[in-house]
């Protein structure tokens, strides 16, 4: 026998021994994968077993314990040493409006009193906001799939930041404009006052408006997720939207000029190209998953 022959056979006994290495590795990658699979897919079970519908309202009640004290520590402490300081700040909008035209007043004996004590539990549920969140999480967390329990933690994250700047952006932007705005029907003989909790009622719900507002990305990624619109949805009917959002600039904004107009429009339409953008990541990011398990 020609020595090419051995050569040839221990090339073809080593190829067959690398293709069963590979094949092995494969299959061990796919079992793998599907055991991630159904781990993330698995129910969570507490500690002890599954609890009585009396045990989870047991943990509930020492939650929302926590909640309340946390808020009523809060209030406490921000009425006792920062109530002028918060009050100031939440009027100072206003005060700056009416300034030389008028002042603030209260018609009632308690409404000065009662209107300090609202802004400190605003201002304490603000405070207090972290842990509430906490303890609503520890409270559902055991019942979820890991794979909610992923999505969840993010979805609060940036709920919250969206909340909290949709809300600076209606204080800080719209408020100065508005409020010189309606400061400017002060006609001869006839003063401005505001009553303390006239204010409070119209600014706090400003501030829930466009804290709201500003979730839209949110709710159409939520929205995009079970089906209800996609990124060419968005895409397609983006220039109704613009149209729709100036519109809604123009109504909303009191001055008359043409800048707080686009104080408000341009927002929302970054916070429109935001959530098409958002949603066509996903959806991307869905389609490539799809494509690698198939």
């Amino acid at each position: 026998m020609s020595p090419g022959w051995y050569r040839d056979s221990w090339r073809k006994r080593l190829r067959s021994w690398l293709g069963r290495k590979r094949r092995k590795r494969r299959k061990e990658r796919v079992l793998t994968e599907e055991q991630e699979k159904a781990k993330a897919e698995k129910k969570p079970e507490t500690l002890g077993g599954e609890m009585t519908f009396l045990e989870h309202l047991q943990e509930l009640r020492q939650r929302i314990l926590v909640i309340v004290a946390a808020v009523g520590i809060s209030f406490v402490l921000l009425y006792a040493f920062f109530d002028r300081k918060l009050v100031e700040f939440f009027m100072l909008p206003m005060s700056k409006a009416i300034a030389g035209k008028g002042k603030f007043q209260f018609t009632s004996p308690a409404e000065g009193f009662i209107f300090d004590l609202k802004i400190s539990f605003i201002a304490a549920l603000f405070v207090s906001a972290p842990l509430i969140f906490y303890e609503l999480w520890k409270f559902v967390a055991p019942a979820l799939y890991r794979n909610e329990k992923k999505l969840l933690l993010p979805f609060i994250l940036f709920s919250t930041i969206l909340f909290a700047g949709g809300a600076a952006f209606g204080y800080f932007i719209v408020f100065p404009y508005a409020f010189q705005f309606f400061a400017t029907f002060s006609y001869s003989g006839v003063e401005v006052n505001p009553k303390l909790s006239d204010y409070f009622t119209f600014a706090t719900r400003m501030l829930l408006a466009f804290g709201l507002v500003f979730e839209f990305p949110l709710v159409a990624v939520f929205a995009a997720r079970i089906g209800l619109i996609d990124a060419g949805f968005l895409n397609r009917n983006r220039k109704y939207a613009l149209v729709l959002i100036f519109t809604a600039a123009a109504v909303l904004t009191p001055g008359p000029d043409v800048i707080s107009q686009l104080l408000l429009a341009f927002p929302l339409w970054f916070l429109y190209e935001l959530s098409l953008g958002l949603v066509w990541f996903f959806q991307r990011r869905d389609a490539k998953s799809q494509d690698m398990a198939g």
